[in-house]
């Protein structure tokens, strides 16, 4: 083998064990911080109660607990932490797709408008006053017919224009944001509770809608992951994908009916949530490259941890009022956003 072939199989290695560690990092403190985030909020409770209730679940200690703690856990932090988890994961691997399905790493779900569908699908069904269950679907309809109407409107010849995706989003969100207000607005005050929802907000999240949303959630993770090979065939432009034998217009309905999926459920109980599909993606892509094999998985994790502290912030950094999460993550990430299109107007000027 010669010396520069021997350079390349130990480079790529030596990131394989960066990826594997990395990986093993983001969980633990993910771990970590979902135990420490059990304890605060208005009501301290130590390590050893939070211990102590696991261990009475588990059958292996006699819980010496208030029962008042005890519910305080189980009902209403526990699910609110798995939520932030769920949902971080979901949102970072919808933008993992979108960047790569449009070769962009200024395309997220929260960027390109299907985010804004989402919302108003939800608002739909809160002004028609249909279900709670039927939030997810109305949300994922919208969501799906907004995601191919605007992939169609971005073909360009053969391919699609990433100008053009962005800019039919922002349009796109920007009239689905009126219809939105005007939804909210009529329904009077009880649209007040849903406007600071649309926000972002986790804290109305229980185990019913954790059983409605965990399943397709994990489902779509799962799928993301298994296209990994198609996504990194997608970077190197959908004819040489096309040419190494791969059905570009199947791939590329099965990645949008997905992320429409997935990301309509994040934001039909957790409201929006944006730049988490923008910043964790790119950031990680930036440390260990764009093979999706392993971006895929750093991006889930990185996602959940990023989107568990911006939640933990919100809880208590003006405590006891509580912050909307989307405003957390929009000031972290608006920064990048803005620092990912200085470098794109550069790159057009050289």
């Amino acid at each position: 083998m010669s010396r520069p072939r021997k350079e390349a199989v130990r480079g790529l290695a030596s990131r394989q064990q960066r990826a594997g560690a990395a990986l093993l990092f983001l969980a633990g403190c993910t771990a970590v911080l979902a135990l420490w985030t059990l304890g605060l909020g208005a009501v301290a409770i130590s390590p050893g109660e939070i211990l102590g209730i696991f261990g009475s679940r588990l059958g292996l200690a006699a819980t010496g607990v208030p029962e008042t703690t005890r519910l305080i856990i189980e009902n209403l932090r526990l699910p609110r932490i798995l939520a932030a988890i769920l949902t971080g994961a979901v949102l970072s691997a919808s933008g993992t797709a979108m960047q790569a399905l449009y070769r962009n790493p200024m395309a997220d779900p929260y960027i390109i408008g299907i985010s804004s569908s989402a919302s108003l699908g939800a608002i739909l069904a809160f002004f028609l006053n249909l279900p709670a269950s039927w939030y997810g679907l109305t949300a994922f309809l919208l969501s799906l017919v907004t995601a191919f109407f605007l992939y169609r409107l971005s073909r360009r010849g053969r391919g699609s224009s990433t100008t053009l995706l962005l800019l039919f989003g922002i349009g796109v969100s920007s009239l689905y944001g009126a219809l939105g207000s005007f939804f909210l607005y009529s329904a009077g005050e009880a649209g007040f509770s849903v406007l600071i929802w649309l926000m972002g907000s986790l804290g109305n999240i229980g185990w019913e809608q954790l059983r409605i949303m965990a399943l397709p959630m994990l489902g779509g993770i799962l799928v993301l992951n298994l296209l990994s090979r198609e996504l990194n065939l997608l970077l190197t432009g959908e004819e040489e994908a096309q040419y190494l034998g791969m059905n570009v217009e199947r791939v590329k309905k099965i990645l949008l009916t997905v992320t429409a999926l997935i990301t309509a459920l994040s934001v039909a109980y957790a409201g929006i949530i944006g730049f988490v599909g923008l910043v964790v993606p790119h950031g990680l892509r930036l440390i260990f490259g764009a093979n999706h094999k392993r971006l895929v998985p750093l991006a889930s994790l990185g996602g959940a941890f990023f989107l568990l502290l911006a939640d933990t912030a919100a809880r208590t950094l003006i405590a006891p009022v509580e912050l909307p999460i989307g405003v957390v993550t929009a000031a972290a990430g608006a920064p990048v956003f803005l620092v990912l299109l200085l470098k794109s107007r550069h790159a057009a000027l050289e």
